[in-house]
């Protein structure tokens, strides 16, 4: 689990997209967007239809997920909706998915779960990151 300062505060909730389907993955995540209004989803269909519906301002996406699409599926949606300029956080600890996904958005952050809960120092450069 996440120490309490490894958290994302902003002075507006931001609104955050998280799309993974590991159960222990999705803890780190929310704990993570604790003070966001975050939704969940672990199926590329429901976070499709879901950036055609809402405007986010963080999409934290996992490449491996439940149905028959995956990531980079989601990464092309992307790119034709309402979400096209979001910044997107590629969480997965798949590099080839990963690659994939960086090759349809180049704008996107690589930055794995992993190194989400291992470092209080990456944690911050993500901060960093997402704040620009």
């Amino acid at each position: 689990m996440i120490p309490d300062n490894n958290h994302i505060d902003c002075k507006e909730p931001l609104r955050v997209l998280i799309i993974e389907d590991t159960e222990e993955r999705q803890k780190v995540l929310t704990s993570l967007y604790r003070s966001h209004a975050w939704i969940l989803v672990n199926t590329g269909h429901r976070a499709i239809t879901l950036c055609n519906a809402y405007d986010f301002d963080i999409i934290s996406l996992d490449y491996n997920l439940h149905g028959d699409l995956n990531g980079a599926d989601v990464a092309k949606a992307i790119q034709f909706s309402r979400n096209k300029n979001v910044r997107l956080i590629v969480h997965s600890l798949n590099p080839k998915g990963v690659k994939q996904i960086l090759n349809i958005i180049p704008t996107a952050i690589p930055y794995p779960v992993s190194k989400m809960i291992r470092s209080n120092q990456l944690f911050k450069h993500l901060k960093a990151k997402l704040m620009n």
